[in-house]
């Protein structure tokens, strides 16, 4: 017999609760029995690992514990078909003000000063103390470039027409380049 789905599982995802506890009351016992088993004879984070299971075990008993107390709503079955989640009213989204020319230019030169600064540091000063903390900052200034042109042309509102082609006009480039008359 296949599966009944509805077309939006990872949203809506039932899982078959009883196999669920019995499998996570099999985890929680290894867990606390592996516990018990390595505490003084096994390094501290192998014991550390097997008490997150633990935890992580427990927990998940509880959820579906509570989910099983809910009702048949949450236990999937023949009898039970596939059901849509009720989905909260959509947010209208904000309206965004425009971003005039002179807060994109103080956003990228705000960003691009900060990079210009960690350089600086970074070579004239931090290296005399650590040239590993040196190197992290270079990583750092290295990527702020393409931050600082995200950060800046935030919120703004490009035209449709002619984006990304140079010309205020609206036109498009042609396919030659505009090197043939």
């Amino acid at each position: 017999m296949a599966a009944i789905r509805s077309g939006d599982e990872p949203g809506t995802a039932r899982s078959p609760l009883r196999l669920r506890l019995v499998l996570a009351l099999f985890g929680l016992v290894f867990s606390v029995f592996a516990v018990g088993l390595l505490a003084g004879r096994a390094p501290l984070g192998y014991v550390l690992l097997f008490a997150v299971m633990g935890l992580t075990a427990a927990v998940d008993v509880g959820v579906v514990l509570r989910h099983l107390r809910q009702g048949p709503h949450f236990q999937p079955g023949s009898q039970i078909p596939p059901y849509r989640a009720v989905n909260p009213d959509p947010v209208p989204p904000r309206p965004r003000r425009e971003v005039d020319e002179g807060t994109r230019i103080r956003r990228y030169l705000t960003v691009m000063g900060s990079c210009l600064v960690l350089v600086v540091l970074a070579w004239a000063v931090v290296r005399h103390y650590s040239m590993p903390a040196a190197l992290v900052m270079s990583a750092v200034a290295a990527v702020l470039p393409p931050v600082a042109v995200i950060i800046a042309n935030y919120g703004v509102n490009l035209p449709s027409h002619g984006a990304g082609t140079g010309r205020t006009d609206g036109s498009v480039r042609p396919r030659d380049g505009g090197l043939e008359d």
